[in-house]
């Protein structure tokens, strides 16, 4: 596959792309991730560990670009952690017009909690970032047994203040993405969501390690929830998946229901475009039909980003 897939004007859109600064070194900022993404046709979401991205990307956003420049929040502790207090900081950063009194109406992504989850950390011997990244050990923060991030349903300040959080996504209609949760606190999260009205969610690379879901899981999720599960490039290299596992998921949810990513912005991963190629390719080798490619990678993102999702709740609150 050459060319990346384009439908009726609709582009692919990468839901899942890292730029800095950060403590990583990064392949991009937002300048030169919007410049390849123009340049090569597609959209992306843009997401930092540490920081908001909405301000940066707001900045470089143009009236006449044909591909979605987005922005995102990971509710980490250095982001409020998961209360509103990320997310509202986010939406206060997401202005093309920076004398306007509204944050702009499109949307962008909230990712749950990344590197300080215990999910996450029980992976990295207990440091936030692994050293095996490319970060030099003084810039990663070692976190005890325990004090990492956890979601607890029995928990009922955390709970409550979870509800803060995802009240501000569906008030605004916003993409949730459920970060490195484990197993559990992901079916907890996008349950919650969903019972709140949110209709717009991502289960994050859910073959991780830190979160393991089971394809017959993520079908239920799916059918019960309209909860996608994402398929990300850069986790068949770095976390040791493997493409049968991919088709696996695809053939238990259908591809309705799953999008895929790249991941990529690592100092040591191809660029985006490369990155999205050599993976629809390979993916058609192991069977993938194109237009399925086309559905996971063009449809369903579009319809995050862009289409209208019925909700109970969002016609109550409108």
């Amino acid at each position: 596959m050459k060319a990346l897939p384009n439908v009726d004007g609709k582009t692919v859109i990468d839901m899942h792309c890292h730029i800095g600064p950060e403590f990583l070194r990064r392949k991009y900022s937002a300048e030169t991730l919007a410049a390849e993404a123009r340049r090569e046709g597609f959209g992306v979401v843009m997401k930092n560990h540490f920081q908001p991205t909405t301000g940066q990307v707001s900045q470089l956003r143009r009236p006449d670009d044909k591909v979605a420049l987005v922005g995102s929040v990971a509710l980490n502790f250095g982001c409020g952690g998961v209360d509103d207090h990320g997310v509202r900081a986010a939406l206060s950063g997401w202005k093309r017009d920076v004398t306007a009194a509204d944050p702009d109406p499109e949307r962008f992504v909230v990712w749950m909690p990344t590197l300080c989850c215990e999910a996450h950390l029980r992976l990295y011997n207990r440091r936030d970032i692994s050293t095996a990244w490319g970060v030099k050990p003084e810039y990663t923060k070692f976190y005890a047994e325990g004090t990492g991030y956890t979601l607890d349903p029995a928990d009922s300040d955390k709970m409550t203040a979870l509800r803060r959080a995802l009240q501000v996504v569906l008030d605004h209609d916003l993409i949730l993405a459920t970060g490195h949760f484990d197993h559990d606190e992901t079916l907890t999260v996008v349950k919650v969501a969903y019972e709140m009205g949110i209709r717009r969610i991502i289960m994050t690379h859910p073959l991780f390690q830190a979160t393991e879901l089971e394809p017959e899981t993520m079908k239920r999720m799916w059918e019960m929830y309209g909860a996608y599960s994402e398929l990300a490039f850069v986790n068949l290299a770095m976390d040791n998946l493997t493409y049968d596992q991919y088709i696996a998921v695809i053939e238990a949810v259908g591809p309705q229901g799953v999008i895929l990513s790249s991941d990529v912005g690592q100092i040591f991963s191809p660029p985006v475009g490369e990155a999205l190629r050599e993976y629809f390719t390979e993916l058609q080798k192991h069977g993938v039909k194109e237009d399925d490619i086309v559905q996971m990678s063009v449809l369903n993102t579009n319809r995050l980003l862009f289409d209208k999702i019925e909700s109970s709740a969002l016609k109550k609150s409108a």
